[in-house]
């Protein structure tokens, strides 16, 4: 026998043998599948409960941020500044709102709702997130100075 028909024996006789072992390369395929959407799909899970967590917290500090407007507010009340306690009111009355939706919308319809608004408010968006960003700087940097002195 030469080298060739050996080989092609030998192939054949291998290929027999993972049918002889009930190994068919087909559901093998299919199980890879099945294994890889379930992976996707465990990982789009736990993606999805991150954001959740995420989103409660900013509703948490949306709350938090509400009730120092408030309190702010009524200070301006006190001094008898009624422009800006109903500047400050307005703002927290606002973030109240924005606390509110954050924890009744789903992620994909808040994503959807700021794409919208975005669109129709370029400046008015930025503006804000400017000025949110500015805010929340300034709460951190007294956040740390007060820790910092509560420890020293």
């Amino acid at each position: 026998m030469s080298d060739t028909q050996s080989r092609a024996s030998s192939e054949a006789s291998a290929g027999h043998e993972s049918n002889r072992h009930g190994i068919d390369p087909e559901e093998i395929r299919h199980q890879a599948e099945e294994t890889r959407d379930e992976l996707r799909e465990a990982a789009r899970m736990q993606a999805e409960s991150l954001l959740d967590r995420q989103k409660a917290a900013a509703a948490e500090q949306a709350e938090r941020v509400s009730t120092v407007l408030h309190k702010m507010a009524d200070e301006f009340e006190r001094q008898e500044q009624p422009y800006f306690s109903g500047c400050v009111n307005e703002l927290a009355r606002r973030s109240d709102s924005f606390s509110r939706t954050l924890r009744e919308r789903d992620l994909e319809t808040l994503v959807e709702q700021t794409r919208h608004y975005t669109r129709q408010h370029p400046a008015l968006f930025m503006g804000g997130a400017i000025a949110a960003g500015f805010m929340l700087s300034r709460f951190m940097r007294s956040s740390s100075r007060s820790s910092d002195a509560t420890r020293h």
